[in-house]
């Protein structure tokens, strides 16, 4: 692993989770912000709503993962703000970047789900970016496994499931499904809620092989509990949004830088 890129001086270096994580947010918002102007809405304001997204992302992030480690923290108060050490949980950056961006769409008159359909394609992108920096910080990891690509700290002779390679290379997949998807897209709201249930159904089926969550009950975990949850809210906002047929932006179809 190569948690350090550059290391400037004992105390002070450049990580590589951090460098992934803002690839992906940058790459993100300047990819929305295009498409964006491509379906007769504001450069700027995607560039704006980019801005407090991304922060609320990763204040969302942290917290559900402190919430979910609470004891740990209690012990230590401080490690609360040792962010780059990859205490992040996907599910609660999300929650808080979709609640803010619904906020931000409103105020601006965006058409909430146009705007949501703009920016799914991107969390995947991005997402595949910030799981490599998890590979190279040494977070997320899998299970042991003596498959010939397992990996592992050198002279230990154990190897385990490169699951954050797993996940970017779906996440992968999953973006460009979605870009694909944009071309016939018939309602507004498509894209993102097919996002969410692609999504669920990854995160179930990668959780097997991931290392660092024990079983709950039923011996699954509780991202896997959560992504059912998701996979059924998804799958039912998707169908009732298809039922209306609303549909603002259909004569253009979004690219990528």
């Amino acid at each position: 692993m190569h948690p350090v890129i550059w290391r400037i001086t004992d105390t002070i270096a450049i990580k590589s989770y951090g460098v992934a994580l803002a690839v992906a947010f940058i790459l993100g918002i300047l990819i929305t912000a295009r498409n964006a102007r491509k379906v007769g809405l504001k450069f700027s304001d995607f560039i704006d709503m980019g801005f407090w997204v991304v922060i609320a992302a990763i204040v969302g992030a942290r917290v559900f993962f402190i919430l979910f480690n609470l004891p740990a923290y209690i012990q230590d108060p401080l490690a609360v703000l040792k962010i780059w050490r990859g205490g992040v949980i996907f599910y609660g950056g999300l929650f808080a970047a979709a609640v803010t961006a619904i906020v931000f769409m409103k105020r601006r008159g965006i058409p909430v789900w146009l705007g949501a359909d703009l920016v799914a394609p991107q969390v995947a992108l991005g997402y595949a970016i910030t799981r490599v920096g998890c590979f190279l910080n040494g977070c997320c990891y899998g299970k042991l496994t003596s498959l010939p690509w397992g990996v592992g700290p050198p002279g230990l002779g154990i190897r385990f499931h490169p699951v954050q390679l797993y996940a970017s290379a779906a996440n992968l997949v999953i973006f460009v499904i979605l870009v694909v998807a944009w071309r016939h897209r018939r309602f507004d709201g498509q894209i993102f809620w097919g996002y969410l249930v692609l999504y669920s159904i990854y995160r179930f089926a990668i959780e097997f092989f991931r290392g660092d969550h024990g079983p709950l009950a039923l011996g699954l975990t509780v991202p896997q509990f959560m992504s059912i949850v998701l996979f059924g809210c998804a799958l039912a906002a998707w169908l009732d949004l298809r039922a209306r047929g609303v549909i603002h932006g259909a004569g253009a179809a979004p690219g990528t830088i």
